[in-house]
Order: structure tokens, then sequence, then C-alpha cells
């Protein structure tokens, strides 16, 4: 995040007050929060790996789809969009925190009126989404009284990272060249550099990005899967989402047959991971790239 996360915490009793500075502002919450509604996914992910079920979110379906970890209780209520979010049942439910990010800046004044809002914004200019969230989890702990859950969330984390490192290295894959794609149809793909959470991830594992062109905030690049003919001594690793007859149309064409990567089976596809997640994704991308990559080399 670009600002300095700053906590003043004041115990009395039974409650707290609390001051957050956050990626729109800065918000006092006076007590701890029972009523949170979550209007991203990666809000969603850090408030459940703590332990801390929202009271609603928004589009329940598509986190389940496409996050699934940590699974997502079946009383959480849903609030529409995450680009429209419904603001008249936001209202109705009452909440007493409501966590966002910049995406929703527009909103911002609205929803503060509601209650208590803050916004974490982890793929930025900064382009360090793991850094990012490592203080999301720790900010998100402090408003709830988990502060040390937050660090065990974080430790957990760190040394699967480390492990998974450990693991390759002893494979002879340390440095190993990796590009990270999602293919959108049948003839683009979107590939993660600097800035992604997929980046961050392989250079916890001692590997190499060979996508160094330019991202978007979001840490990728839109291209024709013709890109990745100049990355070819490198793994492709993509993001499994393809049906079959997807499948069968790209990898029989004779551009994908003929690229080395495809000619010496150094393709693995990982099962569907949310690349804009949190720390639970990250764990989940570093444990998938590890097995499959030894996998892969075994065969």
């Amino acid at each position: 995040m670009r600002r300095v996360v700053c906590l003043s915490l004041f115990f009395f009793s039974h409650a707290f007050a609390l001051t957050v500075k956050h990626d729109l502002g800065e918000t006092e919450i006076p007590n701890i929060p029972q009523r949170v509604v979550a209007l991203d996914w990666v809000s969603t992910e850090t408030l459940l790996s703590l332990g801390i079920t929202p009271f609603a979110i928004a589009d329940t379906d598509g986190y389940r789809h496409w996050v699934a970890f940590p699974a997502l209780p079946d009383t959480v209520k849903d609030v529409g969009s995450r680009r429209e979010p419904n603001l008249e049942s936001i209202t109705a439910l009452k909440p007493d925190l409501i966590v966002i990010n910049e995406a929703h800046a527009a909103v911002y004044p609205a929803l503060a009126k509601i209650a208590p809002t803050v916004a974490f914004n982890v793929f930025n200019g900064e382009k360090k989404p793991l850094k990012a969230l490592r203080t999301m989890t720790v900010t998100v702990g402090s408003i709830f009284g988990k502060e040390d859950v937050s660090h065990d969330v974080i430790n957990a984390a760190q040394h699967i990272f480390q492990q998974n490192n450990a693991k390759l290295h002893e494979a002879g894959m340390a440095n190993l060249p990796l590009v990270v794609i999602r293919f959108i149809g049948n003839t683009h793909v979107r590939i993660h550099g600097e800035g992604s959470l997929a980046n961050d991830i392989v250079v916890e594992l001692g590997l190499r990005n060979s996508w160094q062109e330019k991202t978007n905030n979001w840490g990728f690049s839109s291209s024709g899967i013709e890109a990745l003919a100049k990355h070819q001594q490198a793994t492709v690793v993509y993001l499994e989402s393809l049906d079959d007859a997807q499948r069968k149309a790209i990898f029989s064409t004779p551009l994908w047959k003929a690229m080395r990567f495809s000619r010496e089976n150094n393709v693995i596809a990982l099962p569907p991971i949310w690349t804009f997640g949190g720390l639970i994704s990250a764990q989940r991308m570093s444990n998938e790239i590890t097995a499959n990559l030894i996998g892969n080399a075994e065969k």
C-alpha cells in the first residue's frame, strides 16, 4: 500500500477506539466490528484467513467459483457485484465496517456515511502485492484485535514459500525461467509480470520470470499467443480455465506445436487459482507451481 498504516488504540473496559490511515483516507473505528461487509475478494479472503466471517460480500457466487479458498460460509449475504455494489442492501444490513479497494473510490463517500470504511489497494503502482498483502493482513488483524493471528498467517505463508524454494533448489530448478499465463479465448493470453502476485511467488520460489515486459497496475500484459515465441526456453505455467474444446483448439495449432516449450513438454497446468487474491491464494499458487514442476520433471 502506498500509505503507511497508522494505528492508535485506546483500550478501556470492553471497547476500543482505533484510527486507521488507509488508501482512501483516515477512518475512526469505535468498536471491534461485528457486521463487516467486504466488497472485494482480497478483503474477503483476508478476513476468512484470520477466522473472521464477513456478514456480507460482493458476488458470493463469483468468490466461490474463482477464489474458493478459504471457503465462504453459506450464511454470508450477497450485496451485488464488485463493480456496482448495492448500496441499499448494504445500508439495510447495518454494517459496522465496510472493506473496499480503490476501485470503489467513487462510492467511498457514500459508503463512509453507512459505516466506517477502509480501503486496501494491494495491486498498485508500487508493484509489490505480496508486501502489500502482509501489511493489509496485519492492519485487518489489528482492527479485530487479532494481531497475533495475522502474524501467524503471514509466517505460515512465508514458511511454505521457503519450504517450496528448498524443494525446487534440491531438484536443480533454481533460477528456472517461467512464463505464467491465463488464456483469454483461443488466441490471446494474460501474461503475469512485475506487479503480479504470480511474479512475487516466482521470486519467492527462487525461480525467474522470463516475462519482463511492461505491465499494468494488476501486474499483467495482454497479448496474442505469438508473444510467447520469444520465451521458448521457459516453462509455460497456465492457470486452468479451459474446456476440452478450447484446449484442443489452442494446443493443436501449428504455432503452439512448433514452440520449444510445447515440443519438450515444458507446459504445466495449475488448477483454478485467483491470481489477484490474498495470502491463502499465494500459498496455493506456491504449492501448485512447486508440485507440478517437480512432477513434470519426473515424467
